[in-house]
C-alpha cells in the first residue's frame, strides 16, 4: 500500500500550529483567566443587612409581630477598604495577567523552536533516508553476483562475509534513521493537531539555500544581547513577578490598617425611643494582628525573585553568547565542507563498486572506501540539519525570529 504523503511548508506548518496546537490554546485560556481576576479585583464588598425579629410578642400574643406594635430592628453597613488596598489588589491582579501573557509567548518560543528544528531534522533525516535508499540495492546487488563467484571458488568466504558486514551497517543505520523519522513525524503531529496528517507521512517542502552566506561576522553580539533581554518573554515574566511582589508588600502593609464599615440603622421598639434611627461605624482593632506574618513572608518573597530574576539575566547573556559561538562553528565547517560531497563523489562510489566487481580493487579498498563514502555523506546531511537547528536555537535564545530564510 502506497502512503498518503503530505508535503508541507514551514509557513503552513507554522500557521497550522498557531491556529490548532493545545499547549498555545491552554495557554491562552489561562491569559483569559487573569482577566477575570482583572475584573474581581475592582469590585466593591457587597453591603450587609442585619434583621432582629422579635418571635413572640407577649403584650399581643402575636408571633413574629410586624406590626407598630411589635419589635423589629433593621441595620444596613457598607465596608470601606483603606489604605488603597482595592488599587493595590486591582495592580497585583494586572501584574498577574502580564505574567500569564507573557508565559504564553514563553510557550509559543519554545514550541515555536521545537517546531523549526523537526520540521528542518525531519526534511535532511529524509534526506539521508534516500541516500540508504540508492546505496542499499547497490551493495544488495553486489553480495548476489559475490555469493555466485564464491559458489565457483573463485572468492573466499571473508569477501562474501565483509560485503554483507557492509550491507548490515547500511540495514542497521538506515532503521534507527527511519525510526528517529517516525519520532520527528510524530513530534510535528501533535504540534500541528491536524487531523489530515494523522494517518499520512509528512513531506517537508524545503528549499536549501545554495548560496548560504555565514551571518555570525556580521553580528553584533552586545546588541543581541540588549535585544533578549527586551524580547525574551520567560525574561520579562520574572521582572514582571518582582514588580507584582513589590506590589503585594505593599498590599500587605496595607492590609496592618484596619478597614471601616460605615451604615445605618433603623430600631422600632427597642431603643429608648420609638422609630430610632443611627448611623454605624465598625472597625477592627490592630492590637494582636498586624499582618506581620504575611508582610514578612512577602519580604522574603521579594528577595527571592529580585535574585532569580537577577541570575536569569545572566543566564540569558551566557545563552546568547554560546548560541553565537555554536552558530560560528557550525558555519565554519559548513562553509569548509559544504562543497566537498558533490555529485562526483557519488559517482566515484558507482565506479568503486563497479572496479570491485570486475576486481580492480580489493575488498579491503572497496569496503574502506565503502564505509568512509557513507559515513561522510550522512554526517554532511546532518550538518546541515545541525546548522539550521544552531541557527534557531540563536533565533530562540533572543526572543525572535530575526535570522535566516524563513524568518
Amino acid at each position: 500500500m502506497v502512503p498518503n504523503v503530505k508535503s508541507i511548508s514551514l509557513k503552513e506548518a507554522e500557521e497550522l500550529f498557531l491556529k490548532n496546537n493545545l499547549s498555545l490554546l491552554a495557554s491562552r485560556l489561562d491569559v483569559e483567566s487573569r482577566k477575570g481576576a482583572v475584573l474581581q479585583a475592582g469590585l466593591w464588598d457587597n453591603p450587609s443587612v442585619f434583621l432582629d425579629q422579635n418571635v413572640y410578642n407577649q403584650n399581643t400574643g402575636v408571633y413574629l409581630d410586624t406590626t407598630r406594635h411589635g419589635q423589629t430592628a433593621i441595620q444596613v453597613q457598607q465596608l470601606f477598604l483603606l489604605a488603597g488596598k482595592r488599587d493595590k489588589r486591582i495592580r497585583l491582579s494586572k501584574w498577574n495577567q502580564e505574567i500569564a501573557e507573557q508565559l504564553f509567548y514563553d510557550t509559543l518560543r519554545s514550541l515555536r523552536l521545537e517546531l523549526r528544528s523537526t520540521f528542518y531534522g525531519l526534511y535532511f533525516s529524509k534526506k539521508a533516508l534516500e541516500f540508504y535508499d540508492e546505496s542499499i540495492p547497490q551493495v544488495r546487488t553486489t553480495i548476489v553476483g559475490a555469493e555466485k563467484v564464491y559458489k565457483s571458488r573463485e572468492l573466499l568466504l571473508s569477501e562474501v562475509l565483509r560485503l554483507k558486514a557492509i550491507l548490515f551497517r547500511l540495514e542497521t543505520d538506515r532503521s534507527e534513521l527511519v525510526k528517529d523519522i517516525l519520532d520527528k513525524e510524530a513530534s510535528l503531529r501533535v504540534l500541528l493537531n491536524e487531523p489530515s496528517f494523522i494517518d499520512s507521512e509528512i513531506s517537508p517542502a524545503y528549499i536549501p539555500n545554495s548560496e548560504y552566506t555565514p551571518l555570525t561576522p556580521g553580528l553584533d553580539q552586545n546588541e543581541l544581547i540588549n535585544n533578549a533581554m527586551e524580547w525574551r518573554p520567560d525574561l520579562r515574566s520574572m521582572e514582571f513577578a518582582v514588580k507584582a511582589e513589590q506590589t503585594n508588600l505593599s498590599l500587605q502593609k496595607a492590609m496592618a490598617i484596619p478597614d471601616i464599615a460605615l451604615g445605618g440603622s433603623w430600631d422600632r421598639a427597642g431603643n429608648y425611643i420609638q422609630n430610632y434611627y443611627g448611623v454605624t461605624v465598625s472597625t477592627t482593632l490592630p492590637v494582636f494582628d498586624r499582618n506581620q506574618g504575611n508582610i514578612k513572608t512577602s519580604e522574603m518573597a521579594l528577595a527571592s525573585k529580585k535574585a532569580a530574576y537577577e541570575e536569569k539575566r545572566l543566564s540569558v547573556k551566557t545563552e546568547v553568547k554560546a548560541a553565537i559561538a555554536k552558530l560560528k562553528e557550525k558555519e565554519r565547517v559548513f562553509g569548509e565542507y559544504r562543497n566537498y560531497f558533490t555529485q562526483d563523489y557519488k559517482n566515484l562510489a558507482n565506479l568503486m563498486i563497479e572496479n570491485y566487481r570486475k576486481k580492480y580493487i580489493t575488498i579491503l579498498q572497496f569496503a574502506d572506501f565503502y564505509e568512509s563514502y557513507s559515513d561522510s555523506i550522512v554526517k554532511a546531511i546532518r550538518l546541515n540539519s545541525d546548522l539550521m537547528e544552531s541557527l534557531e536555537i540563536l533565533n530562540s535564545s533572543i526572543g525572535k525570529t530575526i535570522l535566516g530564510a524563513d524568518k
